[in-house]
């Protein structure tokens, strides 16, 4: 068996390029972050010392890890990815749980009982890629103990939840990988929030106050940006490498669609999820529209979706929101 690419078990912070970094098109794949602002460096310095300090991140890390060290690996076997997952009695029965939920649907009238039949009913990659995007919710729920915290976890899982719509109804391959994707997009974000929240506020305020995109007022303050930041932890965490790429942001919406490639679709995918989620739950439903008219409007020859389809899947994506939030008992 393969072992898995353990080259970037940690990061080397001297060797890190941070500004040209997430800049390259989907096809370009560099694992190595290049740094040349000292700001960010030192930014992310000080963010690592505060995650290594932290009981409830070093456990997640740990795990995570190990859950994407199976995942990395091209001929992991079933048996490998179940040790992994039942050393883990609470991933075991969110896993049992969520495949017996009706957004996986009912397989039999008995339903799924062990790690083994979910693998063969469903698929080695779609157990193995649930499992890392369970343990990632599940970190984000467990350090989620102030408001604006609690809201972002809670637009990761929409996310993950509306690119598996889109997926499914376009029938695009990865499907998973993409909802792993759609749950970290906004990891950076997160971890600022998290571990920095004065300078998350000064970014929020200068964002408002400049009319600036949150990926330049992040960069401006931080010297590197959420997504940059997001990109850096899902290395250092063992994550795929197409989950990496598909979390670059995207700008261009005048690509020719017959030029594009799976992992453009996926990355154009994952950024529309984005913006829809981020669409703000207590505005009128005028505003609502106008909003979502503007994200259609970008994104509608690429993706081809219309003004029905986006609002049906806001909707449709919270409805399930709050339903596996009770599934697996949040």
């Amino acid at each position: 068996m393969t072992a898995p690419d353990t080259s970037h078990a940690g990061i080397d912070l001297d060797v890190i390029s941070l500004s040209a970094y997430g800049q390259k098109p989907a096809g370009n794949h560099s694992k190595q972050i290049a740094v040349n602002c000292e700001d960010g460096k030192i930014f992310v310095q000080s963010l690592f010392r505060k995650m290594t300090a932290h009981d409830t991140f070093l456990s997640f890390s740990g795990q995570i890890s190990n859950v994407n060290k199976i995942v990395n690996r091209k001929y992991s076997s079933a048996d490998d990815i179940a040790r992994v997952i039942l050393k883990d009695l609470a991933l075991t029965t969110r896993i049992l749980n969520l495949v017996n939920s009706s957004f996986y649907r009912h397989f039999s009238s008995k339903g799924i009982s062990t790690i083994s039949e979910a693998m063969i009913i469903l698929g080695t990659e779609e157990i193995r890629l649930a499992a890392a995007n369970l343990k990632v919710y599940e970190m984000m729920q467990g350090l989620a103990q102030i408001g604006i915290l609690k809201e972002m976890t809670y637009k990761g899982l929409q996310r993950s939840i509306m690119v598996r719509q889109i997926a499914e109804k376009g029938h695009f391959r990865d499907a998973d990988t993409m909802q792993v994707s759609a749950m970290v997009y906004d990891l950076g974000e997160y971890l600022a929030a998290l571990f920095a929240p004065d300078e998350y506020v000064a970014i929020a305020l200068m964002a408002e106050e400049k009319n600036m995109s949150i990926h330049k007022a992040s960069k401006s303050v931080l010297g590197i940006s959420y997504t940059d930041l997001g990109r850096m932890m899902v290395i250092k965490l063992h994550f795929p490498e197409n989950v990496l790429n598909t979390m670059q942001p995207v700008s261009n919406f005048t690509i020719p669609k017959d030029t594009m490639v799976a992992a453009d679709f996926q990355r154009y995918i994952c950024s529309f999820v984005k913006k829809m989620c981020d669409i703000p739950q207590k505005i009128t439903p005028e505003d609502r529209k106008k909003c979502i008219t503007g994200i259609v409007h970008d994104f509608q020859k690429i993706l081809a979706i219309d003004l029905s389809m986006a609002e049906d899947l806001l909707k449709d994506s919270w409805e399930k929101t709050l339903q596996h939030a009770a599934v697996l008992t949040i």
